[in-house]
C-alpha cells in the first residue's frame, strides 16, 4: 500500500492519518492516433501524479493523490467514435463537490494535474475561489512543465513523440507498432470553413508522419530526477 495514493488507503488508518494538499489528476477519453489508447491521458495522469507524490512524501511531505477523473473536454472531436466529452460546467460543478468535502474536513490546499489539453481550470478556479476563500486552489498541466526540447526532437502536441514515449515506458503492451500510426495531418482552418462551417477539426496524431518514429522508451520524462510536482 502506498499511504499516498487515496485509493489504496484503507479507513482505520486514515482515521488518524491527516493530510496537506490533495492532487486531482484530470484526464480524458478519446483517441491518440492509431497506435496509443483511449485512456493514454489517464494512464499518464496516473503515473505522473503517483511518481510525483512518492517523491513528495520521501522528503516528508503531507501530500494525498485523488482518484483520477476520466472525463475531459472534447468538443472538438465529435466526429470521431466513443471520444467522451465532459463540459467545462460538468468539470465544475464536479469539482465544486470535492472542494466541499476537502474544505468541510480541513484540507485546504488541492492541485489539479492536468493531463489533457482541452481542459481549461483556471476561469472554474477563480469563480470557485470566491466559494471557497480559506482554500488555496491551483492547477498545472504536466505536458508543459518541462522544455520537451531538452528530451525530445520532434514537436507536436496530441500522440506526439512525448506521450508515445511516456506510454511506451509506462503501459508498453497497449501500444501498437510504431507503423500503424497515422500521419496526424492537420486540417487547416480558413476563414470560410469558420463562416460555413463552424470551428473546423483536426486529426488526432501528431504533427507530422515521423514523430511516432522517434519514440522510445527511453525517450521519457519519469526517468528524470526532476519530478513534475513541485512539492
Amino acid at each position: 500500500m502506498r499511504p499516498y495514493i487515496l485509493s489504496e488507503c484503507h479507513w482505520k488508518n486514515l482515521k488518524k492519518q491527516r493530510f496537506e494538499l490533495a492532487v486531482l489528476p484530470w484526464g480524458a477519453t478519446e483517441a491518440h492516433n492509431y497506435h496509443l489508447p483511449y485512456g493514454t491521458d489517464i494512464y499518464e495522469a496516473d503515473a505522473i501524479a503517483a511518481e510525483s507524490g512518492k517523491k513528495a512524501w520521501k522528503k516528508g511531505a503531507k501530500v494525498v493523490i485523488l482518484p483520477t477523473i476520466p472525463f475531459g473536454v472534447n468538443t472538438g472531436q465529435t466526429d470521431i467514435y466513443l471520444d467522451l466529452n465532459m463540459s467545462p460546467s460538468s468539470q465544475m460543478a464536479i469539482l465544486k463537490d470535492v472542494l466541499t468535502v476537502l474544505n468541510r474536513q480541513g484540507l485546504k490546499k488541492i492541485l489539479i494535474l492536468n493531463s489533457h489539453g482541452g481542459n481549461d481550470f483556471k476561469t472554474i478556479l477563480r469563480e470557485l475561489g470566491l466559494d471557497f476563500p480559506e482554500m488555496l486552489l491551483s492547477t498545472c498541466n504536466w505536458f508543459q512543465a518541462l522544455d520537451k526540447s531538452l528530451y525530445f526532437e520532434e514537436e507536436g502536441d496530441h500522440a506526439d513523440e512525448m506521450e508515445t514515449s511516456i506510454m511506451m515506458h509506462i503501459q508498453p503492451e497497449l501500444v501498437l507498432p510504431l507503423f500503424e500510426a497515422g500521419t496526424g495531418k492537420e486540417k487547416k482552418i480558413s476563414s470560410k470553413d469558420l463562416l460555413k462551417n463552424g470551428l473546423g477539426k483536426k486529426e488526432t496524431g501528431p504533427k507530422s508522419p515521423r514523430i511516432p518514429e522517434q519514440a522510445t522508451p527511453k525517450n521519457q520524462i519519469l526517468k528524470k530526477e526532476k519530478s513534475f510536482l513541485m512539492m
